[in-house]
């Protein structure tokens, strides 16, 4: 059995092993996945490029889709057909998983042929360093994670509240003030602990490290999507700059989570300068298509108490706040154009009238039927699905266990399949509101990101959750070697030993509490 995750559309082994030796030879098409492989190859078995060394042929066949690849494997060489530098990626992910290179210096692979393409063209992650920072170093790991699972998007949650972690250079006091809360919610309950101590100050990206981090995806075939959530959580931004606000409102970045009834005032042109220039900025760090505004959570009671507000809405002829929230998000669409970018948004944004059908919506809460998802797709157009039903991270394994994660699909989310071809595909989110450590963030992402990976990549038809529990053995020993936390099977799948399903004690795989008593249910080397 070839032990790949994600699950390819066809596997079959044909008998006996490659061995590389201690020299390959590269040729052939796409010379930038070449060079990946020949340092790939150098870095974990020591093999090195000669032109007397063990064939690697690469071949451009123009008929294959942009991710689709052929992998051949026979005892005298190994032969990569895709169409693309990005399906001859996969194919070398592909063979690193068969050949044990992470694992296995010897670098033996045995012969195969393998036929395979993605499900969805988007198969995305989302990293919240609003409110927990973990810096360059994990970043960069979680990439490379995302490129051996064939993952493609990284959705970099780079603002909220309780934290702006972006350098914008035409606004200091956003790395000054509004990276630093002076203290620190604990639990789901704000009135519970809490740490009464600064976090943040100097927890940010310069748009130097930017660069690196965006430079250091490209190669790894991931696009960057950066999200800079307005109208609604906006406190940080507001604590430094009180003018973006309905009432010049002097307010201290974040302490608390969940929605704060802080938001820009969407009246007056002082948020809509804001928003440009900072769009502006970071379009030029980010070349990639899309740019998130967030739009969630975004209250509108003061903006009914807002003279500006409710000055802007009679001279638009608008119907409500909500329809003023529409506005705003239109014109940061028609902005994000002048800089060859799509607009995504999460779902509330649907709550707005007259939505520009450009507009792409990320589904994360509620009944399709009700909160205009199935309406929205109905009209021709695009979304994400990342349901916190299934999708989310941050929530404790025994409300999403792994084999929920695993199961997703459509019709569990209330959709049509015949919307299949609209939605570009799907996106899991850490919120990092409770992992104040990379072994929290690890305990929550591993192992859900593999099931996320099979769920985004593998064909429906070939998705079977006893199998991917088989073959995610092998990839554990990948993450054991690096080093990498995951929670066991006890955790993930909420199993005790007679196997059946229960509660953890007392949740504590989500509740970081001073003993990390969560790290009982974790498995790392």
């Amino acid at each position: 059995m070839l032990m790949i995750i994600p699950k390819p559309v066809r596997a079959e082994e044909t008998g006996g092993v490659l061995t590389l030796g201690k020299t390959v030879c590269l040729a052939g098409a796409f010379p930038e996945t070449q060079q990946y492989t020949a340092e790939l190859l150098a870095s974990l078995c020591g093999v090195q490029t000669a032109p007397d060394g063990t064939a690697i042929q690469f071949r451009e066949d123009t008929s294959l889709e942009k991710e689709e690849y052929r992998l051949t494997v026979t005892e005298s060489g190994v032969t990569v057909t895709a169409s693309t530098e990005a399906g001859a990626f996969y194919a070398v992910q592909t063979l690193r998983q068969i050949g044990r290179f992470d694992l296995d210096k010897d670098a033996s692979i045995p012969c195969c042929e393998i036929a395979d393409k993605p499900r969805f063209a988007y198969r995305g992650f989302m990293m919240d360093e609003a409110r927990h920072f973990f810096g360059m170093e994990h970043v960069k790991q979680t990439l490379r994670m995302m490129a051996m699972l064939k993952m493609n998007r990284f959705h970099w949650h780079l603002t909220d509240d309780q934290g702006w972690r972006i350098e914008i250079k035409q606004y200091p006091e956003l790395t000054k003030i509004g990276t630093v809360r002076q203290s620190t919610q604990l639990t789901p309950n704000p009135k519970g602990p809490r740490e009464h101590k600064p976090y943040g100050e100097g927890l940010f990206y310069t748009q130097e490290q930017i660069k690196e981090i965006v430079a250091y995806a490209a190669k790894l075939h991931i696009e960057i999507i950066p999200e800079v959530d307005m109208p609604g959580h906006l406190t940080a931004a507001i604590a430094c700059y009180p003018e973006l606000s309905c009432f010049r409102e002097n307010v201290v970045t974040g302490e608390d989570w969940g929605i704060i009834e802080t938001i820009g005032c969407a009246g007056r042109e002082e948020l809509y300068t804001f928003a440009k220039n900072v769009i502006d900025e970071i379009s030029e760090l980010f070349p990639g298509g899309y740019f998130h505004i967030g739009g969630d959570e975004a209250p509108k009671a003061k903006w009914k108490k807002c003279p500006a507000c409710q000055a802007k809405i009679k001279e638009l002829g608008l119907k409500n706040e909500d329809a003023l929230q529409g506005y705003f998000t239109t014109e940061m669409l028609h902005y994000l154009k002048t800089k060859n970018k799509a607009l995504v948004g999460w779902n509330e944004i649907l709550e707005s009238a007259n939505l520009d059908n450009d507009t792409i919506v990320q589904w994360w809460v509620g009944d399709g039927r009700k909160n205009g998802v199935n309406d929205w797709l109905e009209k021709g157009n695009r979304v994400i699905l990342s349901h916190c039903d299934t999708e989310y991270m941050d929530y404790f394994y025994s409300m999403k266990p792994l084999d929920g994660t695993y199961n997703f699909d459509l019709e569990r989310m209330g959709l049509d399949g015949s919307y299949e071809p609209q939605v570009l595909g799907i996106e899991a989110p850490m919120w990092a509101e409770y992992a104040r450590s990379i072994a929290k963030f690890e305990f929550n992402v591993y192992p859900r990101m593999q099931a996320l990976a099979e769920s985004a990549w593998t064909q429906k038809t070939q998705k079977d959750f006893e199998d991917f529990r088989t073959r995610l053995q092998e990839f554990l020993k990948v993450l054991d070697h690096y080093g990498i936390g995951y929670a066991n099977e006890e955790a993930s799948l909420c199993t005790g030993a007679d196997g059946k399903r229960r509660k953890l004690t007392k949740d504590l795989d989500w509740k970081e509490d001073p003993n990390k008593e969560f790290l009982r249910f974790a498995h790392k080397k």
